[in-house]
């Protein structure tokens, strides 16, 4: 449940509600009858109170933000750079270092490649965060999917 565990403990008070549903950010949630009703309020409580974090590529999108200036040119700033994206084809984009005066060599697909390449480029994303966009691009959770935890 996005990484958290409840904590159900037993009430010493006498009554139908004895056990204690606990997050551990939030501290005690609310007390039950049963563990099953508590786990599934924490279920909810979770789904609530801490949803689940961007997924990578998300993040990246988030953080290396790009702006269409005309059809198939799209212009961003991470760093201290201005990077722009040409789009020559279908499947075939280039990155440049507009202050450096530079083109970043790399077979591009997707403007998302752009963007994990700038943001690597510009020192905004780390390998890991890089690797795991780009494993998310490659293989795209079917829309039906559930997400098990």
């Amino acid at each position: 449940m996005n990484g958290l565990r409840p904590t159900i403990s037993e009430s010493e008070e006498a009554g139908d509600d004895r056990l204690i549903l606990g997050c551990p950010k939030c501290g005690e949630v609310g007390r039950f009858r049963f563990a099953l009703l508590a786990r599934r309020a924490f279920e909810e409580h979770v789904d609530d109170e801490h949803p689940v974090a961007q997924s990578p590529l998300d993040q990246v999108r988030t953080l290396v933000d790009l702006a269409e200036t005309v059809p198939g040119v799209w212009e961003g700033k991470a760093s201290a750079e201005t990077y722009m994206v040409h789009q020559h084809a279908e499947d075939r984009f280039e990155v440049q270092v507009v202050g450096l005066r530079a083109t970043i060599e790399a077979h591009l697909s997707t403007l998302d490649e752009a963007r994990i390449v700038i943001g690597g480029h510009a020192g905004v994303i780390g390998p890991a965060l890089a690797t795991a966009a780009t494993i998310q691009l490659r293989h795209p959770t079917p829309v039906h999917a559930v997400r098990l935890e």
